[in-house]
């Protein structure tokens, strides 16, 4: 355990030092203030460009269309953040041979995958919910009487799959000896469910509807029970590409 905390606490730092946490707050932030200011302006914004027949079509702004730009936002720009950040958390430091430092200490190599994979989960979801917070204050104050059901289910299922998309970058870095290519095997992992989405037959297995199903979720055309598939699939690969990461790592050359 003391091994792990000292093994977090040199991420933190390390992250604190190159930016990398400034950065993601700064962009989360942003990202959780422009949800509901788009959904709130954008329409009169358009107006003013648009003739007056195209504009008075456009429909009322909704807290759903608040939370439909929150789930577009976090879904393309902040995972593709995530995806910027954590393609070299094992890479930098193989490259920069500091990793072997710390094994030739001792230090087990498991115990790197683990607090590397704790740290960047644990980042995600501390920011995540951090910018849920801040769109939920500001969708609160715009449309006080507007009633959002199923809201914790839809932004829990962009979670769960933040947390996918980390335990597969992780799994690059141990692939990899390049950044780059990390980050065509992360898009080549979702491009491959984006195909899998192709197939009506596979609407129950797609794990890419936790990343981009959210406003249907609120719109009530998905339920829990349509994802119980989908939930299990999402745990069983967190869990087995941790295992395999670990496993390969453990055999793979730093050099």
């Amino acid at each position: 355990m003391n091994t792990l905390l000292a093994l977090l606490k040199k991420e933190t730092m390390e992250f604190n030092r190159t930016y990398k946490l400034l950065i993601l707050f700064a962009v989360f932030l942003i990202l959780a203030i422009l949800s509901p200011l788009a959904a709130k302006f954008m329409p009169d914004i358009m107006a003013q460009f648009l003739p007056k027949e195209i504009a008075e079509c456009f429909p009322t702004p909704s807290a759903l269309d608040s939370w439909a730009q929150f789930f577009k936002n976090f879904s393309q720009i902040g995972l593709f953040v995530i995806a910027l950040l954590f393609a070299g958390m094992i890479i930098h430091e193989r490259n920069e041979g500091t990793l072997i430092i710390l094994l030739t200490k001792g230090l087990h190599r498991s115990s790197v995958v683990l607090a590397k994979s704790l740290f960047a989960m644990l980042i995600w979801t501390i920011m995540y919910w951090i910018s849920f917070s801040v769109t939920y204050f500001y969708t609160w104050y715009y449309w006080r009487d507007e009633h959002v059901p199923f809201l914790a289910v839809a932004v829990s299922h962009l979670w769960l799959f933040g947390l996918l998309l980390i335990a597969v970058i992780l799994f690059g870095n141990v692939l990899f000896k390049s950044i780059y290519a990390n980050l065509l095997w992360t898009a080549l992992f979702v491009g491959i469910w984006f195909i899998v989405s192709i197939f009506p037959k596979t609407d129950n297995f797609n794990l890419l509807k936790l990343a981009t199903n959210g406003d249907q979720i609120l719109q009530g055309l998905y339920s829990v029970h349509d994802y119980k598939w989908i939930y299990m699939m999402a745990i069983g690969f967190i869990l087995f590409i941790q295992f395999i990461t670990i496993q390969i790592f453990n055999k793979k050359s730093i050099n």
